[in-house]
């Protein structure tokens, strides 16, 4: 079965005597009971309307006040007024007009039979057409003027729960109220001075009217703050592009040329290349996890309070005894997941890694492309010179923690906004730290070379490079279906670190599905546009 893709549609709420069936108005201005520190069984902060402070209730419950004369819906009010200021002026009283039959709207005047106020502007409110032209902006208030015509006027304003906005006291006694409680106190001053009779369309109701639509509508403009734009709640927490174990970057182009065919340090074409620090925080559990793993686990032993650290000058190990916080950041979650941060730190990426003023460890960097990570100046042997050993670096620890796990895991890459399914696809990762890494085979404990591709750091950093690849890249046969190009467009990878998920994309990038459309065409191909603007360049075809 195909359902059809519709986007979020948002109503106006009618307070009808259905919905408020089973709610209790807020009636009184009173906070408290008396002279007691009860809330007030009719007020904004009541216990009896909005459940118990510090319950589940307080946070759920909604109220309303009955403001007994009918305003308009503070929306519809915005989008009348825009549409055309005299409505403004009428409903304020400060211009007057009168109804033309013929034309089926207002038209400013100043003859005798001109009228003004918000009574005359509702009773000849069914009767406006609304009339369009090019904007879209105008034809969407228009359509939803009209579309909700039949149910803008209300004499219910909804009250959201008290715990959302309850009264605070501080240790000195002051008291201090959310602002929204200062719109709620006055709708009901204002609506104190209304008395219910049978005509409740009168000319003598227009002044406390129009203060009650003014009311309503900071209440509105308020709460659509809390949830609109980049910071509201709404995109901040569920709308936005962050994701956990996940990065954005800018994308930037693959260099997908290799000196030998095949070679393993080459990104393949389901691959996308990530910098070393979009990586490690990427997959920040991973990463805490391996270091954890790592060498760390030879220096720093559970409920010692030392550690072998390594002098710097003679290079040996002496047995050190570290600070509690030292031992913090070395050993928990949250002191390693600093450690990562502080990778962000691009003058800090090639320093020696130092604890205590003692070194972490040495690192062998062997003229034959090999290396290892070791302790002790005395274990490198005879036939090694001691000049191709030196500390180890943070980006070095970082990336040798695990330097055969990161190219196994997938991301989903994504690039907004979405515009199609090709916007959205898996790919392998392939891990850049400098801009030029080296191969290197790590050594055993007899230094010898391990042998397999999972004793192959394939992107070994350059301590001579200071330039480092932060970013993300996809294949350029990608680049059609993202919609993208090189002029600051971003792009975002998702990590899936489940042995599930990982499973599932390796069999799904080796099916038809995952080349192919529906409609037989490729999904990814090297026929792209800045390939077509350069054989064009190059052929004038």
């Amino acid at each position: 079965m195909n359902f059809k893709m519709l986007p979020t549609e948002i109503k106006l709420l009618v307070l009808s005597d259905p919905v408020v069936m089973t709610l209790k108005p807020v009636r009184s201005l009173d906070i408290y009971d008396g002279a007691t520190q009860n809330f007030h069984e009719d007020g904004l902060y009541s216990t009896s309307i909005f459940g118990r402070v510090g319950s589940e209730e307080r946070d759920q419950r909604f109220s309303y006040i009955d403001i007994k004369a009918k305003v308009l819906h503070p929306k519809i009010f915005r989008d009348l007024t825009r549409l055309k200021g005299l409505y403004r002026g009428i409903l304020q009283g400060k211009e007057t007009a009168i109804f033309d039959d013929n034309a089926k709207d207002f038209v400013a005047s100043n003859a005798p039979e001109a009228q003004t106020g918000y009574s005359f502007f509702i009773a000849n409110w069914l009767k406006i057409e609304f009339r369009k032209n090019k904007s879209p902006t105008r034809q969407q208030r228009v359509e939803f003027i009209e579309k909700y015509r039949a149910s803008a006027l209300t004499d219910r304003i909804v009250v959201i729960p008290a715990g959302l906005r309850d009264l605070e006291v501080d240790d000195g006694g002051r008291q201090s109220k959310n602002e929204i409680n200062d719109l709620y106190f006055r709708l009901l001053s204002i609506s104190n001075t209304i008395i219910k009779n049978r005509d409740m369309e009168s000319p003598a109701l227009d002044v406390p009217r129009y203060a009650l639509t003014n009311c309503f509508a900071e209440i509105y403009t308020m709460l659509e703050a809390m949830i609109e734009g980049k910071k509201g709640f709404m995109l901040d927490k569920w709308g936005s592009r962050r994701i956990y174990n996940g990065t954005r970057n800018v994308l930037s182009v693959m260099d997908t040329s290799s000196a030998k065919l095949g070679a393993l340090n080459a990104p393949s074409y389901d691959s996308t290349m990530l910098g070393l620090f979009q990586t490690i925080k990427g997959l920040g559990p991973l990463t805490i996890h391996l270091l954890r793993n790592s060498y760390l686990a030879n220096v720093f032993s559970e409920g010692d309070s030392s550690a072998p650290l390594i002098d710097t000058k003679t290079l040996l190990p002496e047995l050190v005894s570290i600070a509690p916080a030292t031992r913090d950041k070395w050993t928990t979650k949250e002191g390693l997941l600093s450690i990562i941060n502080s990778f962000a730190d691009k003058e800090a990426r090639h320093r020696h890694v130092m604890v205590e003023g003692r070194y972490l460890a040495l690192i062998y960097k062997g003229p034959d492309m090999t290396f290892k990570i070791f302790g002790d100046i005395r274990e490198l042997p005879p036939h090694l010179d001691k000049k191709h050993v030196s500390p180890i670096t943070l980006c070095e620890l970082l990336y040798l923690s695990g330097y055969n796990r990161w190219n196994r895991y997938y991301v989903s890459c994504v690039r907004y906004p979405v515009t199609g399914v090709n916007s959205v696809y898996s790919s392998r990762t392939y891990v850049k730290t400098t801009t030029i890494g080296e191969v290197r085979r790590e050594l055993d404990n007899n230094w010898m070379p391990i042998q397999g591709d999972d004793a192959l750091a394939l992107e070994f950093p350059l301590a001579s490079l200071p330039a480092f690849f932060d970013t993300q890249a996809p294949h350029s046969s990608r680049l059609v279906g993202l919609g993208a190009d090189f002029d600051g467009d971003t792009g975002s990878a998702t990590f899936l670190m489940s042995e599930e998920a990982t499973e599932e994309n390796r069999k799904y990038l080796s099916t038809r599905q995952a080349w192919i459309s529906t409609d037989g065409s490729l999904r990814a191909s090297a026929s792209y546009d800045t390939v077509a603007l350069v054989v064009h360049n190059l052929t004038r075809r």
